[in-house]
């Protein structure tokens, strides 16, 4: 009985290394049926309210990194392994960045320096422990984190499987996937099997680049929808913490239902509907050639322990639920 919001919760703009305004971010995703827009510029957090509307929300966020050599750029050292956070705020309001470090920031313009804050500069170290750290200081400033882009970033499960306090790791990153990085469905699939709790995205990481109509533009690619009562900043951040929301890079996900040990989905027409579980127990509905397939029923069994559906169409696009625990 509730609404779904489609959100893109990775984009940058001109307020770092974008193309666009963030009014002209508004423009183009709003246009495009897009109800909410992560704006999470590169190292410093810019509360973008005074874009919204009835029909359009801005979260505040900010997307850091911690490298191996923090002052050596990525694409210049292209074998240096990187961590990318992005810090979404609890109250829009908060603009307060945390884990500030200058020599991260590039970004500070005369476009930006009235707009960003923060307390003092805070020294990042790659490793697990640090890293540890800064989540939690971000948790405990009122930022839920995000882990994007595992594979781009050259991290392994040494790394990604003893990361704490995320909620959500993006398994689809439209950037990387338009310059060739492969998705982190697999990532996600070996955070769940070790016993963390985590929800999934898809994402743009949209900057620009290139015009729309190219292939290699980044935007509109992957997103989220998001199931809450209505387009309020807090309902939409206590939907995305309680894990009130499917990626997806094409398929839309209707509904959801579990009755018992069945599992009955309603998608829009695909060509297949896959259970996943945590072992090798899935199932499959598939569409015979030529035609489609928008619903599907499973059942459950005691050795699942969790289960979460994909559903894929005829263009090989693709969307996830969560993984819910048996």
């Amino acid at each position: 009985n509730k609404n779904f919001y489609k959100a893109n919760l990775h984009t940058h703009s001109t307020y770092s290394d974008g193309k666009l305004t963030v009014e002209q971010i508004k423009e183009e995703y709003k246009k495009r049926g897009y109800s909410i827009v992560a704006i999470t510029d590169h190292e410093h957090i810019i509360d973008n309210s005074r874009l919204d509307d009835e029909e359009f929300l801005t979260i505040t966020s900010c997307e850091v990194a911690v490298k191996e050599i923090a002052d050596v750029s990525t694409l210049k050292k292209f074998d240096m392994k990187v961590a990318h956070f992005n810090f979404y705020a609890q109250d829009q309001h908060n603009n307060l960045t945390p884990c500030y470090n200058s020599v991260y920031d590039h970004y500070v313009n005369d476009e930006t320096k009235d707009l960003i804050h923060y307390d003092g500069e805070y020294e990042r170290i790659y490793s697990v422990d640090e890293m540890n750290k800064m989540i939690k200081i971000a948790n405990d400033s009122g930022f839920i984190v995000s882990y994007n882009h595992p594979t781009w970033s050259l991290e392994n499960a040494t790394q990604y499987l003893n990361y704490e306090g995320l909620f959500a790791v993006e398994i689809y990153n439209h950037s990387c996937t338009t310059t060739g990085t492969p998705t982190d469905e697999s990532v996600f699939e070996d955070m769940l099997r070790a016993g963390k709790k985590i929800y999934c995205t898809c994402c743009d990481d949209a900057h620009n680049y290139h015009d729309f109509s190219s292939p290699r533009n980044d935007s509109f690619g992957g997103w989220v929808c998001i199931n809450a009562e209505k387009l309020e900043y807090s309902e939409i951040m206590k939907a995305l913490q309680n894990g009130e929301f499917y990626a997806s890079t094409g398929p839309e996900i209707l509904s959801l239902v579990q009755d018992g040990d069945k599992v009955k989905v309603k998608t829009s027409p695909c060509s297949k509907i896959f259970l996943l579980t945590d072992g090798r127990r899935k199932g499959a509905v598939l569409a015979e050639n030529g035609e489609t397939v928008c619903e599907a029923e499973f059942i459950l069994n005691e050795q699942d322990r969790f289960f979460r559906i994909r559903v894929e169409d005829e263009n090989g696009k693709n969307a996830y639920t969560q993984a819910y625990y048996v």
